[in-house]
């Protein structure tokens, strides 16, 4: 039985570095400029309506400052109109949030724990508005409401909700059931 030594590999040497970290350091100081940027163009009609919240100006519209006021912001809610439009969006925000807990839940278990037929186009139906803009979904459903003859109102609107709503119910809550346990539920 013969020792042989084995023959060293040959490395190369490290390339030297070219600027590499300095472009990417560049680029990430350009993305972070571009993305303020980008927000505050997408904020300045927030940051305006604010603006115009304090003019003094008496008439339905507020085109021109007239001065600085806070008239406006000293009973917010007498306007009936405004405290019954809150009341609305609170009451619509509790009862969709309730009802898409409720369905998305059972859904996404039933997605989870059940080998059925149709099961993949279940779940591209529940991706479809998690990827179709608001806008699309409301005109859709609007459209359709108004096809069927159904009056629109305070029920539609908690129905549209829930159907947006309901889809990321089902996406976190099925997430979280396949890498749980099945002993723990």
């Amino acid at each position: 039985m013969a020792v042989t030594e084995a023959a060293p590999i040959a490395t190369t040497p490290p390339a030297p570095e070219t600027g590499g970290r300095s472009h990417d350091r560049l680029r990430h100081w350009a993305l972070g400029i571009w993305s303020v940027l980008a927000l505050l163009y997408l904020f300045i009609p927030v940051f305006i309506v604010v603006l115009f919240s304090f003019n003094d100006n008496q008439g339905r519209f507020n085109f021109t400052w007239q001065g600085f006021t806070l008239r406006h912001w000293l009973h917010p809610f007498a306007d009936p109109d405004l405290a019954k439009a809150l009341t609305n969006s609170v009451e619509i925000a509790v009862i969709s949030t309730l009802i898409a807990t409720a369905l998305g839940t059972f859904m996404a278990m039933a997605l989870v724990r059940y080998r059925f037929r149709g099961r993949s186009t279940i779940d591209f139906f529940v991706f479809m508005p998690l990827s179709s803009p608001e806008v699309v979904l409301g005109a859709a459903l609007l459209g359709m409401f108004l096809t069927v003859n159904i009056n629109t109102g305070f029920v539609t609107i908690v129905i549209a909700h829930v159907m947006f709503t309901m889809s990321y119910v089902v996406v976190t809550v099925k997430a979280r059931l396949e890498g749980m346990d099945r002993h723990i539920e």
